[in-house]
């Protein structure tokens, strides 16, 4: 009897560990399906143990009334057996999701309805229906012939015989389901461990994998022991042999799945321990007080109590949940010294780097702040970026950082060189000789790598699908190592730096984006000033220009110079737009106005700026200029074009000239010559000059206005003044292209002679 009762406490035991470590799982991290096919696991795998020790207690201590409750807890010993279709499930998303996943979870249930079946059928048919005698009915059937009744009666053997082979097959042949289920388990889980994943990953499925194995050999075992009715004690045998098969099979998936997902075995267990902790509180307080209120108002009432026991019970699991939160947050304040506690200090510092801007000073507080709470003289926070600029065309490096990437998780120094192929002693009596080792294999790698290699742990920090930043711990003063909990809390850290990283790249991205609008306003600023302010104002002509940017800046140009009786005017258009075609147009005017000593010859002053463009302009770049002198005592412009758009000459007759010719376009050919031509100017005359912002404005078919448009445009504006014409082509442009305006910079100069 003692014997059993030691082996009972040890089945109530395992149970309860099992079962509150599945609870405790899913309320911290019942998000995955990890999550919750892990807890699924260890509560089936608690039900046997916990049904083993209630059927010792029951067999140890015979009372009266108990046959009812040992019948029904053998009838549902078998929902254990749920364990091998979770197992399933759990090898399927357990280290990784397996490519068939996507396939089947929408169809899980399958999985469950042979077990569903079996429990079904143990429940309710065998052990309450005796198979030999199913069919006796059909032996007893009312029948005048004598052969009839003997026909009946051989039927009615055959088909009991049948049935109770089938029910004595189906209990002892699921033992085959049950293996095939673990051994397909297996299957997966030994391809997950064959696959690329990091390599501590690898040991902890390595380590599942022999679990789950001798999970097998000694469910087996307990099957075999179940058959053979010579052996003593053959049943207490099995079912001890099954317990302990649930036990290691649980235990190794507990020890394994905690390890990887969550944050280290020593939380979770603190946490369960306090979640039994309130659990058995309130269980007492309710046996030692709420208990006695209700037999007081039972004894003087005299009345049923049922309800008010009901409302007792609702008003405890309503209030459990926010008490069970209370002891978790006075524990960590009063029992763990707040202060002192590494996760309340990350979660401190957490906070603290959600108002940092400035990320060299995130790398030296959290540099500062890890190496004093984990008693390490090295520690520092690096960016992936800043490191790769360090060690420009270090193939290690970059390497190690792929690693890291591929990883995304923390990375012990042995880990990594495993990764990188660098061959490390991992276990060892003599410590120092191993880490002698170690350290001339991290000496070996090139600068780059032997930087962060040098490091115990490794803590990747990941945005999206990249590394952007990296944690490094060096080896402890006190400790040989860091646990899973203190690894887990990195790893947390590292979410907060990834976030905190991304919003300083983002402000810095503002800020240099306001620093470049405002040095855009002021480059726009000088443009314009650059650019005439009013035209000249003369004897019989008049001058009317505008320049509008696609941008705040533009590469387009014009001008107009008046000395004496000539006055000079241009209109160019640099290739490009913004900012480069901004300075470039102000090289040209720098240079058009530095030669104004030619104005009256414009072969010569072109052909000057042709060969200096040439020499200060790259070869994709390039300017067009159309260029004219006026000589007003005669009524005569001169005038060249090198590649600009052609000129428009509306005459006050009626008729519509292009100015079809064009040279080469400036920087080209530096000795290019250029030809000159002249255009008399008549009473009424008008000369238009534009960009190809005018012509090429495009409308939301992605139709041209083109050279056509302008003409039929013109053709309805003989006789305006010189600012009507400027204007009504700038509003004919705007209505042609509609919201979506020209898309490029738009000139336009208009001479005309008034007398």
């Amino acid at each position: 009897m003692g014997a059993s009762s030691v082996l009972a406490s040890f089945y109530f035991v395992s149970g309860i560990v099992m079962f509150f470590l599945a609870v405790t799982i899913v309320r911290q991290t019942g998000r995955s399906a990890a999550s919750w096919f892990t807890a699924l696991v260890l509560f089936f795998a608690s039900f046997g143990p916990l049904l083993g020790a209630v059927g010792y207690l029951l067999e140890i201590n015979p009372r009266e009334g108990t046959l009812l409750l040992k019948n029904l807890t053998a009838s549902f010993a078998y929902v254990w057996e749920f364990f091998f279709p979770s197992l399933v499930l759990f090898a399927l998303v357990f280290p990784r999701r397996h490519r068939v996943w996507g396939f089947i979870r929408r169809f899980v249930w399958v999985l469950f309805l042979p077990h569903l079946f079996h429990l079904v059928l143990l429940i309710f048919l065998i052990g309450r229906v005796n198979p030999a005698r199913m069919f006796r009915g059909v032996a007893d059937m009312p029948v005048s012939i004598g052969a009839a009744s003997a026909f009946f009666q051989r039927l009615s053997q055959l088909l009991n015989v049948f049935m109770d082979l089938l029910f004595r097959a189906h209990v002892q042949l699921f033992t085959v389901v049950n293996v095939a289920y673990a051994g397909f388990s297996l299957l997966i889980l030994i391809g997950a461990a064959r696959s690329d994943i990091p390599p501590r990953v690898k040991r902890q499925v390595w380590i599942l994998i022999g679990g789950l194995g001798l999970c097998i050999v000694v469910f087996s075992l307990a099957r075999l022991v179940a058959v053979l009715e010579w052996f003593p004690g053959h049943e207490d045998a099995s079912i001890a042999f099954i317990n302990a098969a649930l036990v290691i099979g649980g235990g190794s998936i507990a020890y394994a799945i905690v390890r990887h997902h969550f944050l280290g075995l020593r939380m979770i267990a603190r946490r369960g321990i306090l979640y039994v902790a309130a659990a058995a509180l309130f269980a007492t307080v309710y046996l030692v007080i709420i208990r006695q209120i209700t037999a007081f108002f039972s004894r003087f009432s005299g009345g049923r109590v049922e309800i008010l026991e009901t409302a007792f019970i609702v008003l405890f699991i309503v209030a459990f949940q926010p008490v069970l939160a209370r002891v978790e947050e006075w524990s960590e304040r009063v029992v763990m010294r707040e202060r002192r506690d590494p996760r309340s200090r990350m979660r401190v510092l957490s906070g603290e780097l959600l108002t940092m801007i400035d990320g060299k000073v995130m790398q030296e507080r959290v540099g500062s702040e890890l190496r004093d709470v984990f008693e390490t003289d090295e520690a520092e926070l690096v960016i992936v970026r800043d490191l790769l600029d360090e060690y420009e065309g270090d193939p290690g490096l970059r390497r190690v950082v792929d690693v890291l990437c591929a990883a995304g998780e923390p990375m012990l120094r042995s880990d990594l060189l495993e990764s990188l192929g660098v061959e490390t002693p991992r276990k060892g009596f003599l410590k120092r000789g191993v880490k002698r080792e170690t350290d001339a294999a991290v000496a070996s790698l090139p600068p780059g790598a032997k930087r962060l290699a040098r490091y115990d742990l490794l803590v990747p920090v990941m945005h999206d699908v990249e590394c952007v930043a990296a944690i490094l711990l060096g080896s402890r003063r006190e400790h040989d190592r860091y646990n899973s909990e203190e690894i887990a809390l990195v790893s947390m850290l590292a979410s907060q730096v990834a976030s905190s990283l991304h919003n300083i790249d983002l402000l810095k991205e503002v800020v240099e984006k306001r620093v470049m609008e405002e040095e855009l306003n002021i480059a726009r600023s000088i443009q314009q000033n650059l650019l005439p302010s009013t035209p000249p104002k003369l004897d019989g002509f008049e001058v009317a220009a505008l320049s509008v940017s696609s941008q705040q800046v533009g590469g387009d140009y014009y001008d107009f110079l008046h000395r004496e009786k000539y006055l000079a005017i241009a209109v160019a258009d640099v290739s490009g737009k913004g900012v480069p075609a901004s300075l470039l147009m102000a090289s040209l005017q720098a240079t058009l106005r530095s030669n104004m000593d030619r104005m009256e010859r414009p072969v010569d002053l072109v052909s000057k700026l042709n060969r200096m463009m040439g020499e200060a302009m790259a070869e994709d770049k390039f300017a067009t200029l159309f260029y004219g002198c006026l000589d007003m005592d005669r009524n005569v412009l001169s005038y060249t074009n090198a590649g600009h758009v052609f000129p428009m000459f509306m005459r006050a007759k009626g008729r519509l000239d292009v100015l079809d010719y064009s040279g080469l376009i400036l920087g080209v050919i530096p000795e290019y010559e250029y030809e000159l031509h002249s255009l008399a100017f008549e009473i009424g005359d008008t000369l238009v000059i534009t960009s190809d912002g005018v012509t090429e404005a495009a409308n939301a078919a992605g139709e041209f206005f083109g050279e056509k448009g302008l003409e039929d445009l013109l053709s309805a504006l003989r006789g305006r003044s010189a600012a009507d014409v400027r204007d009504a082509i700038v509003e004919g442009v705007k209505r042609f292209t509609g919201p979506k305006g020209a898309g490029d910079d738009l000139t336009i100069l208009v001479l005309r002679r008034t007398k």
